[in-house]
This record gives structure tokens, sequence and C-alpha cells, in this order.
């Protein structure tokens, strides 16, 4: 259909057309026509068919899913060593190697073995654990680091923390530290959860020197618990009757059910106490209104025989008296007589028998 150029008439004048072309969209249908249409085209040219080449049924092409599996792996551990990286990190422990221990500082066996854990818990690159590692070294320490590094640049953490261990650690070695932990008892005084961190301590120690492996320890703990312990500890006697009904728990675990068991001894030992120091009270009320008693009668006592004593020595003192006035007079008659005239005697009024 033509469009005019102009319309209209005399009345209202004439008006020119202008035609407008829309460009519009090849339906998806054209478009797989025409893809189709220009691959036989090329297919005809080149001399091929679809025979030779793959077939285009399927929608999306065959990719390597172990290429794409590695290039997932390696955007999550870029995206969580810079997300670590933005949010910051606690600084490790300094360590110098020092003897004795400088100030601020812990010994070697402490802080190797925290080192280790935190090390270990990071999710971060190796080189980034080799680089905080290094941070917190100095004096020996950090030069020893640096001759494992000068010796071997493909050095890891381990080899590091390994070069420390045999400059640092203890020089015993495994048999040496087994003997140890089989000869260390429990002592007078000293608590089962202490005893036992004394015994986890020596098999990290055996641990790190490659001497036992981590499924045995709980095993060996708990035997050397029955062996080591006080005969005389009610908790120990309690895991000795049941360590065999059952698997030996982990630290942890173990660690919980011995503090619990030895909170309630001590909270039952001091209510007996409590109970025992009421029932003694009015006793003790009794013996001293006893003794306050037994202290007003031996004042009594003394009383009278002060008393008794003043009686005796008074009638000493009144017997002696006389005696004392008698002889003074017996002298004094010879006296008494001369001084006294001589009557006349009347011998008519003798009277002799």
């Amino acid at each position: 259909m033509s469009i005019p150029a102009e319309f209209g008439g005399p009345e209202v004048g004439s008006w020119y057309t202008q035609v407008v072309h829309f460009a519009t969209e090849t339906p998806k249908q054209n478009k797989e026509d025409e893809f189709q249409f220009k691959l036989m085209s090329f297919l005809q040219k080149e001399g091929k068919s679809l025979a030779d080449i793959p077939s285009s049924a399927s929608s999306a092409p065959d990719l390597n899913t172990k290429l794409v599996d590695a290039i997932n792996s390696l955007v999550q551990t870029c995206h969580v060593a810079s997300s670590e990286e933005r949010v910051g990190y606690r600084k490790l422990r300094p360590f110098s190697g020092f003897i004795p221990t400088p100030p601020g500082e812990d010994e070697y066996e402490v802080w190797v073995e925290q080192t280790t854990h935190i090390l270990e818990e990071w999710q971060c690159a190796e080189n980034v654990k080799k680089q905080r590692l290094v941070e917190c070294l100095r004096g020996p320490a950090a030069d020893i680091v640096r001759f494992e590094k000068t010796g071997n640049p493909s050095a890891t953490f381990s080899d590091y923390l390994g070069a420390l261990e045999s400059a640092f650690g203890t020089t015993e070695d495994a048999a040496d530290l087994m003997l140890k932990f089989r000869s260390t008892y429990q002592n007078e005084g000293e608590k089962l959860s202490a005893y036992i961190l004394r015994l986890d301590r020596m098999l990290h120690s055996m641990l790190r020197k490659k001497g036992i492996e981590y499924s045995a320890m709980n095993h060996l703990r708990m035997q050397q618990i029955v062996r080591g312990a006080l005969s005389s500890d009610f908790v120990a006697m309690r895991l000795r009757m049941t360590h065999k009904l059952c698997t030996p728990p982990s630290f942890n675990k173990l660690m919980k059910e011995v503090r619990e068991e030895e909170t309630l001894l001590k909270d039952r030992n001091s209510v007996q106490s409590n109970v025992a120091v009421s029932v003694v009270s009015p006793s003790r009320n009794v013996s001293s209104t006893n003794t306050n008693m037994g202290d007003s009668e031996v004042e009594k006592l003394k009383k009278e025989i002060r008393g008794l004593k003043n009686e005796v020595s008074r009638l000493t003192a009144a017997v002696k008296e006389p005696i004392s006035h008698d002889h003074p007079a017996v002298h004094s008659l010879p006296a008494a007589a001369e001084s006294t005239p001589s009557r006349p005697v009347n011998k008519a009024n003798v009277f002799c028998y």
C-alpha cells in the first residue's frame, strides 16, 4: 500500500505526509532460523556437514568441572584472607629465648603450646602464618628462624616451630618422656584435677616429639590416672571402679566430671564440719561453765586453807605466850621473897603432920 505524499483539498488545504520507520525486533525463532541458515551456508562452503561437528542439541557447552572447582576454591580462599586482613588479628605473644625469661614473656613450653594451637586454627594462607610467627620472635629465637629460612626457603611454619623446638625445647626424646609420664604420681594434698593437668602437659610434649598418636592420648591418660592417683582419693576410686565399663573420655569431658565430683565432695565436707561445730559448741559452753564453777571452788578452798593457816599460827602463838611469861615469874620469886619483910612465926600456931 502506497501512501501519497500529500492529501487534503482546496477547503482544508494540503497536508504533507511523513513516514517514520520503526526498527522491529526479530523474533527468537527468526534469529534461530537465521543462525541455522548461516551455519549451513558456512558448512556448504567448507564442504562439511553437521555430522562433522559436535551436536548442537545441548543448551550449554561441556566445561571441565575440576577447573571450575579449583577456581571456586581459589576465590573462597582469597575472600577469607581479604576478610581477615580487613578485620585484623590478635598478635602472638612475644618470645625471645633468653634465660631467665624476661618480664612479659612465657616459658617456651607454655608459649609453643599456645602458638601451635592458634596457628592451626587460623584460616589464612601459609605465608601469612609464617609472617605472624616471625613478628612475635625476638633475639635468639628470631635468629634461629632466620637461619632456617636461609637454609630452606620453602620452609613452612611447622618447620619454623620444629627449629625452635630443637633449640629451646626439652632434650628428652619420646622414650624418656614416656618413662617420665609413667613415673608421675599424685602428690599428697594435690587435687585430682591438678594431677590430670600435669599428665596432659606431658602427653602434649610426647605428641610434639612424635612419640604417640593423638588417638591414643585418652587411653594413656586414663591408664596413668588409675595407676598414679592416691588410693585415698574418693574421685580416683570412682574412676578405678568405672574406667573399664566404658571407653576413656576426652580431656574436656574427664576434667568436667572430676571437677564436679571435687565440688560435691567439698560441699559435703563443709556441711559435715558445720554440723560438728554446732554439736560441739553446747558441750564447750557446758565445759566452760564447769570450768568456771571449778575455779570458784578452788578459790574457796584456797581461802579456807589460808584461814586454817592463820588459825594455826594464832593458836601456836597463844600456846607459846604463857611459857614466856612463867619463866620471868619464876626467876622473880627470890627477889620478891627478899623484898618481903619476914613475919614473926608463932610456933604455938604451927601444926606439923
